[in-house]
This record gives C-alpha cells, structure tokens and sequence, in this order.
C-alpha cells in the first residue's frame, strides 16, 4: 500500500530544486521529441501592384511596335521584291553605252569602238566658196561643173533645181522674157529645167567653168555676136544638150515648157568622153558671214529688166533681204519663186547687180546682144548692205572679177551668188530700204 504523501510531509522533506540549465535542457529536450526539426520558412516580400495606366501603355507600344514590322515586312515583299525582284549584276543584259561590264580577267577586252571627230571643212569650192572636207573635195573633183539653160516663161515655173546651183545668171532672151544660166558642181538635184535654148551673152559667161552644156536648141545666124550654135562648136564647148532629157507632162506645164534633163545622165556620159575631171576654175574671194549685229537692215531691191518689153511685169523681180537667214529672197511677177525640187523659195547669199551695154541684133527673131567682155558698175548686196564698184572681164575664157570702189576684189558670203544682168539702156532697178 502506497504511502501516502501528506501534506505535513511535504513541509517535512524538502525538496531540493533542480540546476536551472537542467530544466532548460529537459524543455528543449521535449520539444524535440515533440516536434519534427523543419527549418523555419523564409520571409516572401509582397510585389507592389502595376499601376493599371502603366500597363496599358505598355501594351499599347507593344502592339503598334509589332504593327510597324508587319507593315515594313508586307512593304518589302509587294513594294519592292514582287514589284522589282533584286537581279544579279552578272544577269543585267541592256546597259546603256554609259555602262560597260567587267569581263573575267582570261579573256581579253572587247574593242570599244571610239568616236572619230568629223573631218573639219577645209576645202573651199572654186565655184561659190563653200566649204567641204578633203574626202567630200577628193569626191567632187572627179566631175565637172555643168551649165544648164532654164527656162522663165511664165507657163515654165516653178523651175527644178534653182536652189541647187552654185551659181545663177539670169538675163534677157527676147521679148522682155529673162532666162537662167544655172551652174551645178556641188550640189546634184533629182532633175533640172524646164530646159530651152542658148544664146551667144550665155555661152561667154560659162566658159570659166568649161562645163557640160545642157540645153535645147540655139540661135544660128551669120552673125559671129549671136550665133550661138556654132559657137558652142568653134568654143569647143563640152555638148550635152537633150542627151537624157524628157518630157514631164504634169498637166500644167506643156511643150516647150516641160523638157527636164539629170545631171547624172550628164556626168555618166562625160566618163566615157574623158570628161570627168574639174577643171582649174580661177576663183572668186571669199568671207563669212557678218554676224548678226554686224548685218544691215531690211532691203529689198526691185528689178526691171526691160521697161518697154514689159509684159505686165510677169519678169520684173523684187529680192528682200532676210536678216535671219543673211540671204536674199526672190520674187518674179509678184509672187515668190519656188524650187519645185525642194518646196523652198527661191534664194540667194549674195546678189549682184551687173549693168552691160545692150543692143538689138536687128534680125527677124528679136535677138540682142549683151556684152560680156568689158568692164561696167556693179552693185553688191551682201549681209543686208549695199555697196558700188565694177565688174572685169578680159576674155571669153576669163571668170567676171568684180571689185569695190576702192577697186579691191569683193569678198563674197559662201554660197549661192545670184548676177541680174540689167541692160543700162532698157532696165533699171530700185533699192528701198526699210
């Protein structure tokens, strides 16, 4: 039986306390077996909240960003590589001539073709003073001028190939009616004419040029002063006349006004007479043009080459001066001449106005005599001024010099040189400046 513990006892029998460090052990010891050993967790510090005006422009940036590609990647791809897909530079096949492609380094360079400068034109015409390269001069050597009579009746006109002659006499015939000599070397149009017949005056002013003669009848008298058929014999004259020529029936034009011959038949026919070479022409001097403020003002010059003869001025000429051009413009019975060849009025760089001794023949036919070999006053428009001199001719076979009043030899402008024979005694003309 267990003895009971009483309170008088306890008072009795002290009990002694234990080491303090002791019962702290025990204390531990029983929580430990209490409860398993987990370390103790770690303290998680709370993210602050986005502010929700924060986020939402981010995810505005975000999209437009993500927009801007997808519009820059849809722009390349149809913009750029669909509408001109990129090409190799070794496939490029049409380069301009500013471009030239490399070629490997095995093969040698193709040539490129270097642009030659044009031949410069040094070579005058001893006919009008044109220039023209050595080549184009070697070319024309090999021909010889030619002569043509072309007709100026009022049913003849308009005339082929005025505005292709180097040089043009126009002079009376018979009755007030005027006829041309026209003088071909450098320029060849397709034809020449209406062609009519020669006279005595026209056979003394070619000779310089000792041409082929293309004409269609002549005067044939006693008289040495107008038999020009026997003439163009005794003169030995280089005969063409009709060889070649032919009837142009254009329905407004009829015989004798619509005989036309080519300067090519003429030149083919004079290789198989040897006369295919030029011949020495001596030369008239040359200048270039005035430039345009050194040119004179408008003019314009009235012919008449008969007063008497005068048909209702279907022959009388009016030239006006083009400032532009520097030539002279010419007008017959009122109305600008043409060249049916070319469609242009008929023209001139300069013009001479040679005034000669006139006489009739005193025949049947009308036929006058103009003199050729001789000296007489001449005036000269050129560069839009007029100016007075003479005109010299020894000899049939001696080209017409003309001088100034201080009796220097002209200076023409290179080209076309246009004379008007005016008879002292029957013509006359009028300068009128504007």
């Amino acid at each position: 039986m267990k003895k009971e513990l009483n309170i008088s006892d306890t008072k009795q029998k002290k009990i002694k306390p234990k080491k303090k460090a002791e019962t702290l052990v025990e204390k531990t010891n029983l929580v430990v077996q209490d409860t398993p050993l987990v370390e103790p967790e770690k303290k998680v510090k709370e993210k602050t909240p986005m502010d929700p005006k924060k986020k939402k422009l981010i995810i505005a940036l975000s999209c437009t960003a993500l927009l801007l590609l997808i519009g820059i990647g849809v722009f390349y791809y149809f913009g750029i590589y669909k509408y001109k897909p990129y090409t190799k530079p070794s496939e490029l096949i049409n380069l301009t001539n500013e471009y030239i492609l490399s070629l490997p380094t095995k093969s040698l360079p193709i040539p490129i073709p270097i642009p030659q400068p044009s031949e410069p034109k040094t070579e005058p015409s001893p006919v009008n003073g044109t220039l023209f390269t050595k080549a184009e001069m070697t070319k024309l050597k090999t021909r010889r001028p030619v002569a043509v009579m072309i007709n100026n009746h009022a049913d003849a006109r308009p005339q082929s190939g005025l505005n292709s002659a180097d040089v043009v006499f126009e002079a009376l015939a018979e009755g007030g009616i005027t006829r041309f000599l026209a003088i071909f070397w450098s320029d060849a149009p397709k034809k020449v004419g209406p062609i009519r017949s020669a006279r005595q005056y026209y056979l003394e002013w070619l000779s310089p040029y000792d041409p082929l003669y293309i004409y269609d009848g002549c005067a044939k008298t006693d008289n040495p002063k107008t038999n020009a058929c026997g003439n163009i014999y005794t003169y030995k004259i280089k005969n063409i006349a009709t060889r070649g020529a032919w009837r142009w029936d254009d329905g407004v034009r009829y015989a004798p006004h619509n005989e036309y011959s080519s300067l090519f038949t003429a030149w083919e026919y004079a290789q198989d007479r040897n006369w295919d070479s030029m011949p020495d022409v001596e030369a008239w001097k040359f200048k270039k043009d005035a430039t345009v403020a050194n040119r004179g003002l408008k003019t314009k010059v009235k012919v008449s080459f008969h007063i008497r003869l005068n048909n209702s001025g279907l022959y009388n000429t009016v030239w006006t001066y083009d400032p532009k051009s520097n030539t002279y413009l010419l007008e017959t019975g009122g109305k600008p001449l043409i060249d049916q060849e070319t469609n242009t009025q008929v023209y001139a760089k300069n013009l001479i106005l040679q005034e000669v001794t006139y006489a009739s023949a005193n025949d049947n036919k009308g036929r006058i005599i103009l003199t050729t070999i001789g000296e007489g006053k001449a005036t000269y428009l050129m560069d839009g001024k007029i100016t007075s001199g003479t005109w010299k001719k020894t000899a049939r076979t001696d080209r017409t010099t003309y001088y100034d009043s201080s009796n220097n030899e002209v200076l023409f402008n290179r080209g076309r040189t246009w004379i008007s024979v005016i008879p002292r005694s029957v013509g006359k003309f009028d300068i009128i400046e504007q």
